[in-house]
């Protein structure tokens, strides 16, 4: 945990299998909370997969009570930084990072991950909104070539199924 107490903002949880071995690449799951949560809770949602998979997790707190889906955005930035980070102290296989999210954590997810530089090779946005502009200000290559698990229930009652069939259909 890196300056995350419960109640602060801007702070990660992590977590690197116990059998690490720093002669095998690790896939990276950079796993974001949804509206009002914590990593240091959200990752708990994570360790079991983590663990029978061999995957490395951080979760990161958002820098406000949310992701900021229309405010300055501190966090893409910010997870990019985090990236940087890990990569720099832990074997990481560059084509496995997997960015994804849960509800305003997806919606953000899609955000971040969707930007030309983002380091991101994968993405999963989880019951998370998706409005048709991202496809109109996201790079054309970077939409066709980012492999993308949609994951979303019908009957959503915050975000409709809608929105998810229309990142599935970009």
């Amino acid at each position: 945990h890196v300056s995350s107490i419960r109640g602060t903002r801007g702070g990660l949880s992590m977590y690197v299998p116990e059998h690490y071995d720093p002669g095998r690449r690790w896939p990276l799951v950079v796993a974001l909370h949804g509206g009002g949560g914590h990593g240091r809770d959200f990752l708990w949602q994570w360790l079991k997969d983590a663990r029978a998979h061999g995957a490395i997790v951080v979760a990161p707190t958002s820098s406000a009570r949310t992701w900021p889906i229309q405010d300055e955005d501190a966090d893409a930035p910010r997870l990019s930084e985090v990236v940087d980070d890990v990569r720099a102290r832990w074997s990481i296989d560059p084509t496995r990072i997997l960015l994804t999210g849960m509800s305003d954590g997806g919606t953000f997810a899609y955000l971040a991950g969707l930007q030309t530089d983002a380091p991101f090779t994968h993405l999963a946005p989880l019951s998370a909104a998706f409005h048709p502009i991202l496809a109109e200000v996201a790079e054309p290559a970077r939409l066709r070539g980012l492999p993308m698990y949609v994951v979303h229930g019908v009957l959503d009652w915050m975000f409709p199924v809608s929105m998810a069939r229309t990142a599935a259909a970009v």
